[in-house]
């Protein structure tokens, strides 16, 4: 049964359908989690299918979620991003899943991993997709005591402005 479902979700993925791809995957991984390959083939079925359907901010692919990690999460370091990295690799790694999908998933794997590890290119993702604020307007920030937020043009988020009469903000789109 569980082969069945595997070959059924090879012939969705060739269709382009992803999503129904990973769901007969974890199908066939809940079944039976031992089968050859099962574990493999999941995690190169969800790394398509987030790559397909996961879209941030300013419509591109999330590279946060093709790692399977949150990035508003306190504890993201470079170790974190290293360490699920490696665990991917080892699923997904055609060596040891010989299957087109494995390519794939492996490539956009690594193209996430490269981004999101080196600092400059991690801050730089950040900033065009809303995460975070640049650093020199942090430090305008601290040094003129004032906050320069403003100044910033955010993609995709509300602008507040004040009400006369009293302290809380309206939020509207532009």
């Amino acid at each position: 049964m569980t082969d069945l479902l595997l070959d059924y979700a090879k012939e969705k993925w060739i269709d382009g359908k992803f999503k129904e791809a990973y769901d007969l995957a974890s199908t066939a991984k809940e079944l039976d989690p031992y089968f050859l390959n099962v574990n493999n083939l999941c995690a190169a079925y969800r790394v398509d299918y987030v790559v397909e359907t996961k879209k941030n901010k300013v419509g591109q692919t999330d590279l946060y979620a093709i790692l399977g990690l949150n990035p508003y999460h306190t504890s993201l370091t470079i170790d974190t991003i290293n360490s699920t990295y490696c665990k991917l690799v080892k699923l997904v790694h055609p060596q040891v899943l010989s299957s087109p999908v494995a390519e794939g998933a492996l490539r956009f794997i690594t193209i996430a991993w490269e981004t999101l590890t080196n600092e400059s290119t991690k801050e730089t993702y950040d900033v065009r997709n809303g995460l975070r604020l640049p650093r020199n307007i942090k430090r305008l920030a601290h040094q003129t005591g004032t906050d320069q937020r403003d100044q910033v043009i955010r993609v995709g988020m509300k602008r507040c402005r004040p009400m006369e009469d009293s302290s809380w903000m309206i939020c509207a789109k532009r």
